[in-house]
């Protein structure tokens, strides 16, 4: 990898293990982010302020500073955009843009999930209220409504009264039309249970699943599905893990995935497993650093590899010994100005932590946990059990401090 230039789209929290992985691999790291005052800036060698999904700037930014390849991770935000100018400079990435797009258009998605027999909720498409009220009654509640388009769960609700539906519905079409000169919904059965992420990789069309864990997330009546942990192992039976990574697999063959990375979420209880949707991305909730603890292998190399043209990188295995328990869990700031953060290094010592970060600055601001970006933090823990991992990286979130004052 002599002299090579990677571009990375997006310089926020979910790009952070990526750029440290570029730049522990002495890469030259070029970043890309319309934040110049973004959390992994410092990461970078090079540094561009564009939007993350300006396809334009994008491919000029790959041209002028001549990145031998790009590649992007944790936000649908940003993989769609890069992945259309990795089309434009004529770079490679993973998979071409019209497939990635239609698992980011979730109407488009469940379609081809029904077409498939994936395993899914039932759903409808709406574009307005009375549409939603025919769906509820005939379904019953709770149901999820989310925008067709969209990412962060931004406009996103869980409906348990029917009091709650026409507010949830006029929300998440304005977060819809934000993105959509057609703004629509997707309406949705609630699975009650348990949410799990499956973190794999496809190549050649054959899926390798390199972890299985927990989600710990917001619940009802909080915005729903923002996650406050990613925790290893998921403990659940064994014939229960199954049907969750069959689910996934399911998913990954209805939407025509024959490589790249995936990031499936599942809620799975009494009635079976069913896909909450399928990324074919890096997942950002800390996923492919708590996968990379679980079971030693990189999903950052995996991807870079592709964007650099290693078909070696790209076949990497186990490059480090998987850990019984391993945790990634979300600092959740009191919202108002920052005064100050203390401890963080005194936090990165414990043990058991092998990663931790403040994402907000003296100065700067902590928001209300309304979708993913608001959050402002996170520690990465290892245990010889899930039950160790979870008392190490609780013991370094007590540590750290973020001091903050009301916004008047």
């Amino acid at each position: 990898m002599t002299d090579a230039r990677i571009l990375v789209v997006g310089c926020g929290f979910p790009q952070l293990g990526l750029l440290r992985f570029c730049r522990a691999e002495d890469l030259h790291v070029i970043g890309l982010d319309l934040n110049p005052e973004a959390v992994g800036r410092s990461e970078c060698d090079d540094f561009v302020t564009a939007s993350t999904t300006d396809v334009k700037a994008i491919a000029a930014a790959v041209s002028e500073l001549g990145a031998t390849g790009l590649t992007t991770c944790g936000s649908d935000h940003a993989v769609l955009p890069t992945a259309r100018a990795a089309e434009k400079a004529s770079k490679p990435f993973y998979l071409p843009s019209e497939t990635i797009a239609a698992a980011l258009h979730k109407d488009d998605m469940r379609a081809r999930f029904a077409q498939a027999g994936a395993p899914s909720p039932a759903h409808r498409i709406i574009r307005d209220t009375a549409q939603a009220r025919v769906f509820a009654i005939g379904h019953g509640l709770p149901v999820v409504v989310k925008p067709a388009r969209g990412w962060g769960q931004r406009g996103v609700r869980v409906v348990r009264e029917m009091t709650e539906l026409v507010a949830a519905v006029e929300q998440s079409l304005d977060a819809a039309q934000c993105v959509m000169d057609d703004p629509r919904c997707v309406l949705e059965r609630f699975v009650e249970g348990r949410e799990f992420s499956v973190d794999a990789y496809t190549l050649g069309g054959e899926t390798e699943v390199l972890a299985v864990t927990e989600r710990i997330i917001t619940e009802y009546p909080e915005p729903p599905g923002i996650t406050f942990a990613e925790v290893h192992p998921p403990q659940v039976p064994e014939a229960e893990r199954t049907r969750i990574v069959e689910a996934a697999l399911a998913g990954l063959a209805a939407l025509g995935v024959d490589r790249g990375p995936s990031y499936t979420q599942v809620r799975s209880g009494p009635e079976g497993a069913f896909i909450v949707e399928t990324a074919l991305r890096l997942g950002g909730g800390l996923d492919p650093d708590v996968t990379f603890l679980a079971s030693g292998v990189s999903l950052y190399r995996k991807i870079v590899g592709v964007a650099l043209g290693s078909d070696e990188w790209e076949r990497c295995s186990v490059e480090a010994p998987g850990h019984a328990g391993a945790t990634g869990r979300f600092i959740i700031g009191k919202p108002g100005l920052v005064r100050a953060v203390r401890n963080l290094d005194e936090a990165r010592q414990m043990p058991g932590i092998v990663g931790a970060e403040v994402y907000v600055r003296p100065g700067g601001q902590v928001f209300p946990l309304t979708d993913g970006s608001k959050r402002a933090g996170h520690v990465l823990a290892v245990g010889d059990s899930r039950e160790a991992a979870e008392r190490h990286a609780f013991a370094a979130m007590d540590r750290i401090e973020i001091e903050t004052v009301e916004v008047s």
